[in-house]
């Protein structure tokens, strides 16, 4: 009877001990997720623009605003936004997106 007794105490702590770990560990999980693009404020000046700058872009990344740069770099200024689909890796879709955080 003893035995049967401590056994379902046992049963119990563990259930209870089990149910409170879960909770922590489910708790660790809710941690924002670390981004690579920063909330956006201000517009980028296409022509101006770094990498680094560009790549802030939700959408670009770094090597599409590396293209940008080259692209700029080997046909002078943009005079459009629609030039952007002359670079490597940018459509149509791409250029939506990003163009509402851009300025000439």
């Amino acid at each position: 009877m003893f035995n049967k007794f401590i056994h379902s105490l046992f049963v119990v702590l563990s259930l209870l001990l089990l149910s409170s770990s879960l909770h922590v560990f489910a708790a660790d999980k809710t941690v924002q997720p670390m981004t690579t693009s920063v909330e956006m404020t201000e517009k980028i000046n296409l022509n101006q623009a770094t990498s680094e700058q560009l790549a802030t872009i939700k959408g670009l990344g770094q090597k599409k605003a590396q293209a940008i740069v080259d692209y700029r770099q080997e046909n002078g200024a943009f005079i459009s936004f629609e030039q952007l689909v002359d670079v490597k890796g940018i459509g149509p879709g791409t250029l939506k997106k990003i163009q509402p955080w851009l300025t000439l």
